[in-house]
């Protein structure tokens, strides 16, 4: 497969075809928490996958289960209007 540079501000660009993105299991319409790293070996450039876990993700994994809003009595003290309880 043969892919083009492309002039982008003072830098180059390489666009990355969809047939790679699905090859490496990535979201092509959600690339928020893609990036690579680049190493250069002699004339190779060579970009690894390093995909960035949202901090949704981050909270889940330190999780141990526990809810975060529990229901619990609350003494919300006497009744006032027509409130019915």
């Amino acid at each position: 497969m043969r892919i083009n540079l492309a002039k982008w501000g003072n830098s180059a660009a390489i666009r990355i075809p969809k047939t790679v993105l699905d090859e490496l299991n990535i979201d092509s319409t959600n690339l928020e928490n893609v990036s690579f790293s680049v190493d250069i070996e002699g004339d190779r450039l060579i970009l690894k996958k390093k995909i960035e876990k949202t901090q949704f993700e981050l909270l889940a994994e330190r999780s141990t289960g526990e809810k975060l809003n529990p229901k619990v009595n609350v003494n919300w003290g006497k009744s006032v209007g027509k409130e019915v309880w």
